[in-house]
């Protein structure tokens, strides 16, 4: 039978954080509330239902991936974090490349001079 450590992004301390609120079964989780959920530490609205999905999703039998623990999309924050880490380096190149422009121009104003 799956268990709650089964869900994608979720570890021991995730784990141990939701027994203390009342929530030590795959069965609770998955008919928990996100306003219920969301009183674990650190796990806010958004968290709440995507555990609540996944946590579903085994009951349901739903396809696990090659680790075995079934996709929580925003379970674990991964790919968030990932998406805000490359668009933080799309704008140093844009800097960049702004100023890659501005010292073409200045060279282009000297030269119509």
């Amino acid at each position: 039978m799956p268990e709650i450590i089964d869900i994608k992004g979720v570890g021991p301390v995730l784990v141990s954080a939701c027994e203390a609120c009342g929530f030590d079964s795959l069965e609770k989780l998955a008919g928990a509330t996100a306003g219920e959920l969301s009183a674990v530490p650190g796990v806010g609205e958004a968290k709440a239902a995507s555990l609540i999905a996944a946590a579903q999703a085994l009951l349901d039998g739903a396809s696990a991936d090659a680790g075995g623990k079934a996709n929580g999309a925003a379970v674990g924050g991964m790919k968030a974090k990932k998406v805000k880490k490359d668009k933080g380096k799309k704008k140093k190149k844009d800097k960049k490349s702004k100023n890659k422009s501005k010292k073409k121009d200045k060279k282009n104003k000297k030269k119509k001079t």
